[in-house]
């Protein structure tokens, strides 16, 4: 059994524009597992990106919580109602799924991504498997508060505001925090030996579930991190001094 748990958001908090992580991550990431605790990556992503392959994790998911790999098995995977994503798609403009907009479905599959430009996608997505999440963009943000009202009504399912311009529906019981607590709860570790980050609004749900939550940037959804720290660059320091501090065990 794991002594601690790290969960750590990937894009904006392990790696920055260049899609790379910053020097010193891998090696602290591999001292955080030395030291007995569990390093697990939630990412919003619909697609596990290859370099992860090469990094030393225990635990990996993908679409902000709905599908979750651990150490080798898949643990869970939250479909959406197919209800609710007629719902979600029904409450869509004829103008929203024109060019200036996009929508996709992400599945359980991971080459599973349909996408409101492929052909025939009204009468393809029914017949793929149960959807893990929905993602709606556009530019137009007051539309996007008033298309959030009404996913959020949606039954059997959540909505997360993942930026200004993106929107995302999964299934009630997904979602960042739901799978931080329920892998927690797998492991047998409990919230006071549990630390994450993350740089956005959809990482907010794991700060309940952390003794320690390290803010990556800035953003004011996370004004309630115990630490912060710039940006990815910096993060493995941060991490390093978690690690000496909560773990006792110095690099």
């Amino acid at each position: 059994m794991p002594t601690a748990l790290l969960a750590l958001d990937l894009d904006g908090t392990l790696i920055g524009p260049d899609g790379q992580p910053p020097p010193g991550l891998l090696d602290e990431l591999r001292a955080w597992q030395l030291a007995g605790a569990h390093v697990a990556v939630i990412t919003a992503r619909g697609r596990l990106p290859p370099l992860l392959r090469d990094w030393p994790l225990d635990s990996v998911s993908r679409c902000s919580g709905a599908w979750l790999r651990c150490e080798g098995r898949v643990l869970w995977k939250r479909t959406l109602p197919r209800p609710a994503v007629h719902a979600a798609l029904g409450a869509l403009t004829p103008a929203e799924w024109g060019d200036s907009c996009r929508t996709l479905i992400v599945t359980p599959d991971p080459s599973g991504i349909l996408r409101h430009t492929d052909p025939d996608f009204r009468g393809r997505w029914p017949h793929a498997p149960a959807p893990l999440k929905v993602v709606h963009g556009q530019p137009d943000a007051d539309r996007l508060d008033d298309l959030q009202a009404q996913w959020a009504v949606i039954a059997g399912a959540q909505v997360i505001r993942e930026r200004r311009d993106r929107l995302v529906l999964v299934a009630a019981d997904a979602g960042k925090g739901e799978a931080l607590r329920d892998l927690a709860a797998h492991l047998g570790v409990p919230a006071a030996r549990t630390w994450a980050a993350g740089d956005g609004p959809a990482d907010a749900a794991m700060l309940p579930h952390a003794r320690t939550f390290l803010r990556v940037g800035a953003h004011p959804a996370l004004h309630a991190a115990h630490l912060t720290a710039p940006g990815p660059a910096d993060v493995p320091r941060v991490l390093a001094r978690c690690r000496a501090d909560a773990l006792g065990c110095r690099a």
